[in-house]
């Protein structure tokens, strides 16, 4: 009987493997480059005529559905770089955290590109990609059936958008995942260890991993997320939504199931990196665009080569590689739970084998 052999994969596999992770580099590249493009248009005094980085304004946070008026106003420019700092440091915390990119981007040349979901830091960045690929056709498919999305950046002014957009990934993911699905988790918790019940909060799986009868406990923390991701999306068109339409509710819902599915099973900081790469990276250049040279940030997407370039990346070529191998890798991992089922003595130690496993 002959030894068994790892198995590896082969030529095609391994080159689509390295064309991925050429564009993962091209993105991270270009993401690398959003936070001085951003700090550029806040500082450069091109944005507004009313507003500039000295500027204090009113803000809010959103308490669920409700937004809850902070009762003091913010300098817009150190609440700018206060937010690029907290995005940069998650970024590095993810990266940093065990099974980093170099070891598993090795490991997938042999295993397959569905490897490279082993690396937290990898599989935000591809998840990223599938939100913003997916989100933006599932606005096309909506406005192509005739459903009006609305137009939020009529008469807004763009310093102040822009601003928004920023603030946007860590004000809503605390109002709509934290609170609403966290505090589930953190109740759940009740009666364990307190920093046990308190780590639910910032990765709410914990409320039922080892659990030896974990469906109820699952089910209830899913059902939490679906709520939360309904009242995001109805959010987004009745509770002060700043311009959308009705058209908005499903692909808002979509976008909201996504980063609740990110943190229930990642946790937060991958959920709002998610949504940053959503509202902040795909809307940098645009801002870029008109505080350099003066194009309208709401015609940058076709007048502005920079954006331009964000926008093919993210809709036509990141953003389609990582929807087709989050599809693949969840056909391949359908098929191996089917077979276990199947199976039961069967044990899957193919490159899939802790994916999705939590520390």
């Amino acid at each position: 009987m002959e030894p068994t052999q790892e198995p590896s994969s082969g030529s095609p596999a391994r080159v689509v493997t390295l064309v991925f992770l050429l564009l993962i580099g091209f993105t991270l590249v270009l993401m690398a480059l959003s936070f001085p493009v951003g700090l550029y248009a806040i500082f450069s005094g091109n944005l507004s005529t009313q507003l500039n980085s000295g500027s204090f304004a009113a803000t809010y946070l959103w308490v669920g559905p409700l937004p809850a008026i902070l009762p003091f106003e913010v300098p817009l420019g150190g609440m700018f770089v206060g937010l690029c700092v907290v995005y940069a440091a998650m970024f590095l915390g993810e990266f940093l955290r065990p099974l980093r990119p170099g070891p598993t981007i090795r490991a997938s040349l042999k295993s397959g590109v569905e490897g490279l979901f082993a690396s937290p830091f990898l599989a935000i960045l591809i998840a990223i990609g599938f939100l913003d690929f997916t989100d933006t056709w599932f606005t096309y498919a909506v406005q192509a059936a005739g459903a009006p999305i609305g137009n939020p950046f009529v008469n807004v002014d763009a310093f102040l958008e822009f601003s928004s957009l920023t603030f946007a990934p860590l004000r809503e993911e605390f109002g709509f995942r934290v609170l609403l699905i966290g505090v589930v988790a953190l109740v759940l918790c009740m009666g364990r260890p307190a920093k046990q019940a308190l780590k639910a909060l910032w990765r709410p799986s914990v409320a039922y991993d080892g659990l030896a009868v974990r469906g109820a406990t699952a089910g209830i923390v899913w059902a939490a997320v679906v709520f939360s991701s309904v009242t995001f999306g109805a959010c987004h068109a009745v509770c002060g939504g700043g311009g959308w339409d009705w058209g908005k509710v499903i692909p808002a819902t979509w976008g909201g199931l996504v980063l609740g599915y990110l943190y229930v099973r990642f946790g937060f900081p991958a959920a709002v990196l998610a949504h940053w790469g959503v509202d902040y990276f795909t809307s940098a250049f645009s801002f870029f665009g008109q505080a350099a040279y003066g194009i309208n940030w709401a015609n940058a997407p076709v007048e502005y080569s920079g954006q331009l370039l964000v926008d093919l990346d993210v809709v036509y070529l990141f953003g389609l590689a990582c929807f087709l191998v989050v599809i693949y890798v969840g056909i391949k991992k359908a098929v191996a739970w089917r077979a276990s089922r199947s199976q039961p003595g069967l044990v899957d130690k193919g490159p899939l084998q802790g994916v999705l496993a939590e520390e």
